[in-house]
């Protein structure tokens, strides 16, 4: 088939014209980054570059006046139209630019039109949907708030005797310091020293809710703990530290789900002890949940790897409390670790692997840095990541990198 044969006849919202001429621009759009003392320019790609189309069109013959007065009424129109190019078939376009009609008396029975096209694109609005994260923190408040029901349900010293509430007393102290020994002593994850809480905990056995309240508010909201807790767990980044924070509630989690229980007698005080035992345990247990629950919606998860094992261990926390859990309580620690597992894996997507690479030599982690990345910023990343002791000299041995 010839050239010819594959042309289409020109038209503009179904109005048809004649094609004297025409030509285009297509492409990218790029920014060209130079830098001193280099020789190679940056040039960043910013995506397809609007594609314009210009003819120039005629209309001819008895009619001509008519068909060019179609023509105007179709160009003046509002909004985008279709467009039949003779080369590039059909367009949805849109005029850039005023068209300009010309007639020439020595052509009779005849004019010219300029028209300039631009492609027209969707005006598209950001769509609604669910913010994962903003669901895992509404899901993490009930979860608190079913918990702190459940454990003034559970937990009770009414007309029971002074060693039933001295061991009351002894079991929160225990939570508290193991809750605190877990974390490292991280002063930043605390609302308040946890010394604070135990001196008011005789005056708060009196009242379940309130004191069910006050364990959960010995932490910082998950979001408030990103801002403001820095150089804990050995001097690491924020991301570390929260990384670090989540692992260790989660284990603190499942110690108090496995804590062992004084046993049981007939004796109704005896049975008590148990009982709140129980309660207490339970409390630090959904406490830590919820904290970790918290920071991982509002957290950076910029490792793939970190990310999977973050969402297995935090679930499966999760899922181990909820056995052993009331109908209500079982709900909604359920319908946490489901919005948790969503969020962790809507975002895996934007996650980077880690990659093992071994240096040429021992070199400062600022070298490698840019070496790996073109930016130094990167070295905190790769101290955290390999717990580099000394930046300066990073070994000539395997080390954990991102991919990207």
């Amino acid at each position: 088939m010839a050239w010819k044969d594959k042309l289409q006849p020109a038209s503009f919202r179904g109005v048809p014209f004649e094609v004297e001429s025409d030509d285009g621009s297509f492409g990218r759009r790029v920014q060209v980054h130079e830098y001193p003392d280099r020789n190679e320019p940056y040039v960043e790609d910013l995506g397809r570059a609007t594609r314009e189309m210009n003819i120039a069109a005629f209309l001819i013959g008895a009619d001509y006046m008519d068909k060019r007065d179609r023509l105007l009424a179709a160009i003046e129109e509002a909004g985008p139209g279709t467009l039949i190019h003779p080369w590039y078939g059909e367009r949805k376009v849109a005029l850039k630019e005023p068209a300009r009609v010309s007639h020439i008396s020595k052509n009779g029975g005849m004019c010219t039109i300029t028209l300039s096209f631009v492609e027209a694109g969707e005006l598209a609005f950001p769509s609604a949907r669910d913010s994962h994260g903003a669901q895992t923190l509404l899901a993490a408040d009930k979860a608190q708030e079913v918990a702190i029901s459940d454990f003034a349900g559970s937990f009770s010293l009414r007309q029971m005797p002074s060693f039933v509430t001295a061991d009351a007393l002894g079991a929160l102290g225990d939570g508290l310091t193991g809750i605190e020994g877990a974390l490292g002593g991280a002063r930043g994850l605390f609302a308040n020293p946890l010394g604070f809480l135990q001196k008011q905990l005789p005056d708060l056995l009196g009242d379940p809710v309130a004191l069910g309240t006050s364990v959960f508010g010995m932490f910082r909201r998950g979001e408030a703990v990103l801002a403001s807790a820095q150089g804990l767990f050995g001097g690491g980044g924020s991301y570390s530290m929260n990384r670090d924070a989540v692992r260790a509630l989660t284990s603190v989690s499942r110690q108090f789900q496995a804590a062992p229980l004084p046993s049981a007698t007939a004796s109704p005080s005896r049975q008590r002890i148990v009982e709140n035992r129980q309660a207490i345990n339970a409390l630090m247990s959904r406490a830590a949940l919820v904290q970790a629950s918290g920071m991982t919606a509002t957290m950076d998860l910029p490792v793939h790897d970190d990310a999977i094992q973050l969402r297995q261990q935090l679930t499966g926390a999760l899922d181990g409390d909820a056995m052993t859990a009331n109908d209500a309580v079982y709900v909604a620690l359920q319908d946490l670790r489901a919005k948790v597992h969503a969020d962790v894996t809507n975002r895996l997507g934007s996650s980077a692997r880690l990659q093992t690479i071994r240096p040429v030599s021992v070199m400062p982690g600022l070298v490698l840095a840019y070496d790996r990345y073109e930016d130094v910023g990167r070295e905190q990343q790769l101290v955290e990541t390999n717990r580099l002791a000394r930046p300066g000299f990073v070994p000539a041995e395997p080390l954990k990198v991102l991919s990207a």
